[in-house]
């Protein structure tokens, strides 16, 4: 038999020389390690600067979450309409104000339960945009035969933080405090924003057709097909008991832990 010819072996990858995908995947890892570390700097500067109760903690943590549940489908059909590298700018430049208000807020005293609830809340909606905007990024960027190494790449920048996030903002609030910790990550947010920023590759919007169906109407066209498709919906049914379930769980935790155990915001971080 015949030796392969050299032809025949796959082209090297070309997606690390792309700058504009190299500027994505920088913006994208320094905005999820800004968004999982300020899942454990708001609960802790709620506990530790607001002295708050369970009931109180429980509620700021549904409403840091409220905007997942009910804005993704929303947000993900207005933005396969819009240029993505917009959304990311602005969605980041908002989260680091908001954080930056957040630490200025509790330095002067004026800093209350109900106004870090409302950050909390702008956060999440900004991180679902943000988040529904790099991947439709991806996407529009990369070309197709790249486009699996692209979408490895950046799940794994957002594996590294969900795991290295919360215990950097454990470690943050023990060294730091927790104001300073909160404005900590909004440095990681402004980082995004100028690696974002950077992108200079015109995007390929697609252009709604005359007579089109509008938001609504699409996302009850997602909806319909999610549901009626017999694996989708059973990924969705476990997905959503996994998070619930482990929200209740990360609640109890921010509570127990620095108040029965004295655990430091590292420990907590780290647990």
């Amino acid at each position: 038999m015949p030796s392969p010819s050299p032809s025949a072996s796959p082209p090297p990858s070309r997606l690390w020389r792309d700058r504009s995908f190299r500027r994505l995947w920088a913006g994208q890892t320094a905005s999820q390690f800004g968004e999982h570390t300020a899942v454990v700097v708001l609960p802790l500067v709620a506990v530790v600067t607001l002295g708050a109760e369970a009931g109180q903690l429980g509620a700021l943590r549904a409403a840091s979450q409220a905007p997942m549940l009910l804005l993704s489908l929303l947000v993900g059909a207005w933005v396969d309409r819009w240029r993505t590298r917009t959304v990311m700018v602005a969605a980041d430049a908002g989260r680091a104000v908001v954080l930056g208000a957040v630490a200025v807020a509790a330095f002067t005293g004026r800093l209350d339960l109900v106004s870090l609830a409302v950050a909390a809340v702008v956060v999440g909606t900004l991180s679902v945009f943000f988040d529904v905007a790099y991947q439709a990024s991806a996407v529009r960027l990369v070309a197709r035969d790249e486009l699996v190494r692209a979408n490895s790449a950046l799940e794994g920048s957002r594996s590294a933080a969900q795991t290295g996030g919360p215990a950097l903002g454990g470690v943050l609030v023990s060294l730091l405090s927790a104001p300073v910790a909160a404005a900590s990550g909004a440095v990681f947010f402004a980082v995004s924003f100028l690696s974002v920023r950077g992108i200079r590759r015109a995007e390929s919007v697609p252009r709604r057709a005359p007579g089109g169906s509008g938001v609504w109407s699409r996302v009850r066209d997602g909806w319909r097909f999610v549901v009626g498709d017999a694996t989708l919906r059973a990924v969705c049914v476990a997905s959503a008991a996994c998070q619930f379930a482990f929200s209740a769980a990360t609640t109890v935790y921010l509570l127990f832990l620095p108040r029965d155990l004295s655990l430091s915001g590292a420990g907590v971080g780290l647990v």
